[in-house]
């Protein structure tokens, strides 16, 4: 008969503060250990107690700094992460031409077929005008170019690409989504939401190892920047498969929270399948819905229309009652919905929709509303009421603070990113960046979060000040507020029987500076127990 394995050693960690919070207080207390077996904590206390119980157990001693909870990446998209480093890098741009510039460099590169690229925003070039088809053309030749704009929601083509999809002037705008035009109602090279998809379907699909690579690609750069967990928003069938076969393989290097592409064929498939509440490395946690497209494309759909172009009022990229029926099932099923809604119109109707799917599927779980970015005032008081997530990304704030104004207009700027309200009605926030529309570095989203300012200290004292969160709120939202948002009591917090996901970091982290603190690097790492390998990181002292 064979004799069953010895127990996990013990392992203690010692010397930094610990970032300790249930949830209604926090505080960093020093003198302070955390004892692990396997992929769990066992023991949370005062050092010199843990060193009496375990006087066996291995020790790492910290120098100094800060423990917390590993970071948990509320929204990203993993394998658009993985693929944005094999893409022409359009961010940062100053215009259309500079961007063309970075294409033709790129299309050098890489020889032959399609032309991709991504991270153009025409809001931070003169003129903020949409590029056109003509300044592509130049520098693409015969290839077809496919470039998607920095949120995703809309993509820059070229005259190659506009005949293969036999894109025309006599073209209708797809439902949710539209053809950009000119004067004489040619294309103009511009498609956004779901017209982007007349062009990308026919975009060839990566191979498995390809999309292994990618997955992969992204995983480790979350987990570079601190993070144990990922909530990955909007996964094909095709990335379910490859997500299935690398948990099987022990191969994840974090864990996973996977919410599926609203494709009906997808939800009859995994919906009859019961919800897993153990927290494991991969699984199936939800569906990722589309009310609308983003504010910077003018797809957000508005409750009245753009002030800065009044013809219209954004787009459904999603028939609300396909979301009404889609959502029901799926709470019925006990899955997970999360609801992309930018607009105010478009987070209006998302916040109906979830009360009226709670109300016939007495769900415990807390839906979601992803973005949830402008919000009327007594819109964003229901989200507490009605135990409703929502889901965050702080850094589109001081990414979008210039022009989100001219979108606006005056009379509903102050909808624009109301953090403060949805805490102060009770609702639970998760944090998240929207990786790769944003830089993942949640470093650089606690300090927006506190400033809403951008790193250059613009605007001045914050885009709408009131809204801003303390460093402790903030913190929250990264570790805690992730849990509560995935349903998880074992994440998210430094407490016996919780996942030993652990993140050191070599500063005190509630004395830095907002600047200091978007220049902090994660130190140590520890992933269900075990430690994993850094790139170097320099203190940010």
């Amino acid at each position: 008969m064979l004799m069953a394995p010895p127990p996990p050693s013990i392992v203690l960690i010692t010397g930094a503060d610990l970032w300790l919070d249930d949830g209604r207080t926090d505080e960093v207390k020093a003198a302070q250990a955390v004892a692990l077996r396997g992929p769990r904590i066992v023991e949370v206390g005062p050092e010199a107690n843990l060193v009496k119980h375990y006087p066996k157990a291995s020790r790492v001693e910290l120098k100094g700094g800060t423990l917390l909870p590993a970071f948990t990446e509320g929204h990203a998209h993993v394998s658009g992460l993985g693929i944005a480093k094999l893409e022409a890098d359009l961010s940062g741009t100053k215009d259309s031409n500079d961007s063309a510039n970075r294409v033709k460099a790129w299309a050098t590169e890489h020889g032959d077929g399609w032309i991709r690229g991504r991270g153009w925003d025409q809001n931070r070039w003169p003129g903020k005008s949409f590029p056109v088809v003509s300044e592509l053309d130049a520098v693409s030749g015969s290839r077809p170019a496919f470039l998607t704009r920095v949120d995703g929601h809309a993509a820059w083509v070229n005259s190659a690409a506009l005949r293969l999809a036999g894109i025309s002037a006599t073209t209708p705008d797809p439902k949710g989504g539209r053809i950009v035009r000119d004067k004489n109602g040619n294309p103009t090279g511009v498609l956004v939401d779901t017209a982007v998809e007349l062009v990308s379907v026919l975009i060839p699909m990566p191979s498995e190892s390809e999309r292994r690579n990618q997955l992969l690609e992204g995983l480790r750069e979350l987990r570079n920047e601190g993070f144990a967990a990922v909530a990955d928003m909007g996964v094909s069938f095709q990335e379910l498969a490859t997500y299935r076969a690398l948990a099987s393989e022990n191969a994840l290097p974090i864990r996973v929270f996977a919410y599926l592409s609203h494709d009906p064929k997808l939800l009859v498939q995994e919906l009859k399948q019961p919800h897993s509440r153990a927290t494991a490395f991969f699984q199936v946690q939800g569906v990722k819905f589309y009310m609308d497209g983003a504010l910077g494309s003018r797809g957000a759909r508005l409750t009245l229309p753009y002030s800065d172009e009044p013809s219209t009022s954004g787009l459904w990229v999603t028939d609300p009652a396909d979301v009404q029926r889609d959502v029901t099932i799926t709470m019925k099923a006990g899955y997970q919905p999360a609801i992309h809604a930018i607009g105010d119109a478009a987070n209006r109707t998302a916040l109906d929709i979830l009360e009226a799917a709670k109300r016939s599927s007495h769900s415990a779980g807390l839906p979601r509303i992803e973005h949830a970015q402008i919000v009327d005032a007594l819109d964003a008081a229901r989200f507490g009421k009605a135990g409703i997530i929502a889901s965050v990304q702080p850094v589109h704030c001081t990414s979008d603070h210039a022009w989100t104004p001219a979108r606006l207009g005056p009379g509903r700027v102050d909808e624009a990113f109301p953090w403060r309200a949805f805490l102060d009605g009770g609702a639970v926030l998760a944090f998240g960046s929207d990786a790769p529309v944003e830089d993942p570095n949640p470093y650089i989203a606690l300090a927006a979060a506190e400033t809403r300012e951008d790193p250059e200290g613009d605007p001045p004292g914050g885009f709408l000040p009131g809204q801003k969160l303390t460093r402790v709120e903030a913190l929250r939202a990264y570790t805690m507020g992730n849990a509560r948002a995935l349903g998880r009591k074992d994440m998210g917090r430094i407490q016996k029987g919780a996942v030993a996901d652990l993140l050191w970091v070599n500063s005190p982290i509630l004395a830095l500076s907002p600047t200091e603190l978007r220049s902090l690097r994660p130190g140590r790492l520890w992933v269900n127990g075990t430690e994993v390998n850094l790139p170097a990181a320099p203190s940010a002292h």
